[in-house]
């Protein structure tokens, strides 16, 4: 959602690989961002939701009695996913200190893993 308007327009030359490319699946419609103050909100929004669902997710592992270790595994590949996508998409987008917070981040939430002991017994 465009939140503000800029009444003042610059005109640059635009290179095909310096915009970000968002595919709307709904309307199978590939829209490209040149502006980088667009393409650091669409980042910073997609990375907010991705970070969202796996906190909710380490939440759930840390609060639930029959959490296992193969839970802490699937929240640790999503950790990793997203991690991925920053390097290999967003990284050409990002300034080195926001890249450096959002892999902090993750690697936070990864240390906030807990699983607890249960015990075997019958």
């Amino acid at each position: 959602m465009i939140e503000k308007v800029h009444k003042d327009f610059e005109i640059v030359e635009i290179a095909e690989n310096n915009g970000l490319k968002i595919n709307n699946k709904k309307a199978s419609e590939t829209i490209t961002i040149y502006d980088s103050e667009l393409i650091n909100a669409a980042i910073a929004k997609n990375f907010n939701k991705m970070y969202r669902e796996i906190l909710y997710l380490i939440m759930d592992i840390n609060e639930s009695d029959d959490s296992t270790e193969s839970d802490a595994l699937l929240a640790l590949l999503k950790i990793d996913n997203v991690r991925k996508i920053l390097l290999n998409t967003y990284q050409k987008f990002l300034p080195p200190n926001l890249l450096r917070r959002y892999l902090n981040m993750l690697d936070m939430l990864g240390n906030k893993i807990f699983i607890p002991n249960h015990s075997k017994s019958r």
